[in-house]
């Protein structure tokens, strides 16, 4: 999916939804920065250190109005910079060590190499932080949200409840067979089919129906690896609508796995895809958003290639 400039409603959700990511990307160098200029308060006042903190702030939530599938590449993003930052001394002190008449030129040249040396950094850390997210064992951790709508519950339940041979938004799902089994595929929008570049990923699984009220819907969903996940939907009515409250039991999510789900609050961006055809809101969930990051853009605009001439054939 191609990168699309946000609205501003897009904006103000994404940084909305993605708040614990900002805290974090944000706390991360403004920490790094005032421990650095108690440190050295000669090279780095604390001032400077201030505005460097401001700065690095409106960094991330840039990056995160911009590329919000990226959570990654946005921790990535924020340490890298902030040694960058902190480096800028050292920087100035090796300019020096050049003639005085090219002390100027050298400390432009060494920026410049100290930018390029972040972008490869950013690259390796984010490499690195992929690798701790999906390592370790499986742990079964109860994942819980609550949203609230302004509809019946008996509308709610409609429009959220999986089931067998509906369609909402990105999920389609076939008949059931005598088991209670019916397939689900969902369109990953943000996400490139490995064997069509071109296309959307589509992810398949399996699900079942355990248990069915107007008050609560409980399904069971086996994924293509084996593992089994259970979500359980409950419809309060409440005053000027109707409470959503979902339980999740993901059986293959590694302790790093359930931290992404939790900073990106996506269970809740889940629900907020579905809720928003019921309110008739302009869609704003980031599952629906593309998947670009600024590593990625920037390897466009430094290593463009040629157009394929056949490439729909």
């Amino acid at each position: 999916m191609p990168f699309e400039w946000p609205t501003a409603d897009e904006m103000m959700y994404r940084v909305a939804r993605l708040r614990r990511l900002v805290a974090l990307a944000v706390m991360v160098p403004v920490i790094v920065l005032f421990v650095a200029a108690s440190i050295d308060p000669i090279s780095l006042p604390a001032d400077r250190a201030t505005l460097a903190a401001v700065a690095m702030a409106v960094l991330v939530v840039g990056h995160i109005a911009l590329f919000p599938n990226v959570t990654l590449e946005t921790i990535s993003l924020s340490l890298s910079v902030s040694f960058l930052v902190i480096s800028v001394p050292w920087i100035k002190a090796v300019a020096q060590w050049a003639p005085a008449e090219h002390a100027s030129a050298a400390l432009v040249i060494l920026i410049v190499f100290a930018v390029a040396l972040t972008g490869v950094v950013m690259a390796i850390l984010q490499i690195g932080l992929n690798a701790l997210v999906y390592a370790g064992p499986a742990l079964r951790l109860r994942l819980k949200t609550t949203l609230f709508v302004p509809c019946s519950p008996t509308v709610a339940h409609r429009q959220c409840a999986m089931q067998p041979q509906t369609r909402r938004g990105r999920v389609l799902t076939g008949q059931a067979d005598e088991d209670g089994f019916f397939d689900v595929a969902v369109v990953a929008p943000h996400h490139s089919d490995p064997e069509q570049p071109d296309h959307p990923l589509i992810v398949k699984l399996v699900a079942k129906v355990l248990e069915s009220t107007p008050e609560h819907h409980d399904v069971m969903m086996v994924l293509q690896n084996g593992s089994v996940t259970v979500t359980s939907q409950r419809f309060t009515a409440v005053d000027g609508g109707c409470q959503i409250a979902v339980s999740d039991m993901p059986g293959d999510f590694t302790l790093g796995m359930h931290a992404m789900f939790w900073l990106t609050d996506q269970q809740a961006d889940n629900l907020t895809e579905t809720t928003d055809v019921i309110i008739g809101q302009e869609a704003r969930a980031n599952g629906l958003a593309h998947g670009v990051s600024l590593l990625s853009v920037a390897g466009t605009l430094l290593s463009p290639q040629t157009p394929v001439v056949d490439r729909a054939k």
